[in-house]
């Protein structure tokens, strides 16, 4: 929208005139309803409806921006912003603490440290619909993979902070499933409507670059041509971008069989897209910071603590005027001393002449001690209203604490407080991840598949969307954090040792872990057995791809999984063939096994034989002179 009439928030709140009705110009703001230029044009005057209804919405906006980048901004736009972020940098009385900022940077690191991750569960159903849900999750991976998903949750969080909501598109671009991070200034919606936070309606007004709009809609090149350029939020201001601004605009179906839900791109001078939308849901996923209990925005920490950070400002105003008034020492000089007063300077040695009184040296207190501590309570008390600390701030562990339960306990009453926001991130968390599956499967229906690279330790997997293809209501979706370990290093000497005395690890590698605290390369490389078996079996019972055992596996564990597999396969109605894959992988490792058992018999009939003492040679039969043993006596 044009921000160009919001200069100065508070004196246009004084001078602006109640809105005219919306149906008093006698325009038709159902735009659902309409086709072509009348769609377009009901489109508009639905925005201009809005636009002077929400005045006080676009001046909070305003302050939060403010408040936070500490930016006497007059305007939402990037023009207004860069503009006056230059000229605030060179401001001499300007204050130097920003408490909304480091409270609201502080508490988005702290939410950022986990990664939470929507998962596709499944509720019974049959073998192949659980691994579809694997390849699910894995899909959903790629995605995020390939969008940077917890980069711009990062963006969206801050959003959210500061305005109250943050909210990321996703969409189609270039046949690619797209996330993009939404201003709160660009998406409308009618506050009576959304009074009770489900509104059937939904706009985002953008500025996109004319050449862009030609390339996505060549179609309309002739109207986009055509089209004025997007206004300023000056009008003194030349533009010397060529954009045009650009409506999107949802209305949701109003029941399952109703066929009124529509999806329109347009600009002022016509439409470019008109389509059927027939999802209940907008193609946005929202972070909300703490919802209102009225309305469908929601309020911002920066809302939260203006009452703060204004008092705090009056308070070190009052300082720094008192430290620049007062800030030095005062010289007493009695009348008629005879002191001159040149000889009074900062010299080293410097001599003064005086007859009568000398000079006295006096340095009165500059504020009273109750302003400074004035100044450290409402600084607690911010940081306290968001949920952290100052040392969470500062980096800085409570002394004292040095154990790493301890610290882990502490970091867990600490998140306490940030229960409600956490849940608001993972329910944010899943409505990207649903949202990514809606699309790529549209995708895949216009183009006949959709193929993403999922990460993994050791290779990049490719999977089609045609490899899992599942309906919705066969599986649900929830969120689980992934956490990393301690942070501090204490925290993480004291898991490793928690990891020897449970026997996870040996003690000589705990000792080799402490120099070096990393467990993911330990854990990788003692889950690696374990990972290639269940690649084996998952070949078999995905792709029929079948991998013989190996002599150096697990044979005991090995069998183990097989048998598993085998017995859900059956429960499951796995295929007869990929069924006899199984089979045969358990035939081949009674094999190894019996192979195995003979070779260390083996072995171990040879060692006794070679441990055994040396046997005596026999001794000739006994001599005798008596009786002869020649042939010729026997004759």
């Amino acid at each position: 929208m044009d921000y160009s009439n919001f200069t100065d928030a508070k004196a246009k709140k004084k001078t602006e005139q109640p809105p005219a009705s919306p149906n008093a110009s006698g325009a038709n703001l159902r735009w659902w309803e309409l086709e072509g230029n009348e769609q377009a044009s009901s489109i508009t005057s639905t925005l201009l409806v809005m636009d002077r209804m929400q005045l006080n919405r676009v001046a909070q906006l305003i302050t939060n921006a403010r408040l936070y980048g500490g930016t006497p901004m007059t305007g939402a736009g990037g023009f207004s912003y860069s503009r006056f972020v230059a000229a605030s940098s060179v401001m001499r009385d300007r204050l130097t603490y920003n408490l909304i900022q480091s409270a609201g940077d502080t508490a988005i690191a702290k939410l950022s440290k986990n990664k939470p991750k929507p998962l596709s569960l499944t509720s019974g159903g049959d073998f192949k619909i659980q691994r579809k849900a694997k390849k699910l999750n894995q899909f959903i991976d790629g995605i995020f993979y390939e969008q940077k998903a917890y980069e711009k949750r990062g963006l969206a969080l801050r959003d959210s902070f500061v305005n109250g909501d943050g909210m990321i598109y996703v969409h189609s671009r270039h046949k690619r499933v797209a996330f993009d991070r939404v201003l709160i200034s660009e998406i409308w919606v009618d506050e009576m409507e959304g009074f009770y936070g489900e509104p059937r309606s939904m706009h985002r007004v953008s500025n996109v670059d004319r050449h862009k709009l030609i390339s996505e809609f060549p179609e309309a090149k002739d109207l986009i041509e055509k089209a004025m350029k997007a206004p300023m939020e000056d009008a003194r201001t030349p533009n010397i971008s060529d954009a045009i601004r650009v409506r999107e605009s949802w209305h949701l179906p109003s029941g399952p069989e109703a066929k009124d839900g529509r999806f329109v791109i347009s600009i002022a001078e016509g439409v470019l897209e008109d389509a059927e939308w027939k999802h209940e849901f907008f193609p946005f996923a929202r972070w909300s910071w703490s919802p209102r209990m009225y309305g469908y925005w929601s309020q911002g920490g920066a809302e939260q603590l203006s009452p703060t950070q204004i008092e705090l400002n009056e308070l070190l105003r009052v300082i720094q005027r008192a430290h620049k008034l007062s800030g030095s020492f005062v010289i007493f000089l009695e009348n008629g001393s005879k002191v001159v007063k040149a000889h009074l300077d900062n010299e080293i040695g410097r001599i003064v002449n005086y007859s009568g009184t000398k000079p006295q040296y006096e340095t009165p207190p500059i504020c009273p001690p109750e302003l400074y501590a004035q100044v450290e309570t409402l600084i607690r008390r911010g940081y306290e209203l968001v949920g952290i600390s100052e040392l969470n701030a500062q980096g800085v562990k409570p002394a004292g604490l040095n154990s790493g339960r301890a610290l882990r306990e502490m970091d867990d009453i600490g998140s306490d407080r940030f229960t409600t926001i956490t849940q608001n991130d993972e329910r944010a968390m899943v409505e990207l991840g649903r949202l990514a599956i809606v699309t790529a499967r549209e995708i895949s229906e216009e183009e006949g598949g959709y193929e993403v690279k999922v990460p993994g330790s050791r290779f990049l997997r490719t999977i089609d969307w045609k490899e899992i293809d599942l309906d919705d209501d066969a599986y649900v979706m929830q969120c689980f954090p992934v956490s990393s370990l301690p942070s501090d290093p204490a925290g993480r000497l004291e898991t490793i040792q928690e990891y020897a005395q449970a026997g996870f690890i040996s003690p000589d590698v705990a000792q080799k872990l402490l120099e070096f605290p990393d467990l993911q390369q330990y854990e990788s490389l003692q889950n690696a057995m374990e990972d290639r078996l269940q690649e084996i079996f998952d070949a078999i019972v995905d792709d029929g791809e079948f991998n013989p055992p190996e002599p150096y596996y697990n044979l005991q564990r090995a069998k183990e999984l097989c048998i598993q597999y085998i017995v859900r396969g059956e429960s499951q109605q796995l295929d007869g063939d990929r069924l006899e894959m199984l089979h045969t992988f358990n035939d081949q490792l009674d094999a190894l096994a019996a192979a195995a058992q003979a070779a260390a018999l083996q072995a171990q009939q040879a060692q006794a034989a070679a441990s055994a003492p040396p046997q005596a040679k026999p001794l000739p039969p006994p001599q005798s002179d008596l009786l002869p043993n020649g042939a010729g006596a026997q004759a």
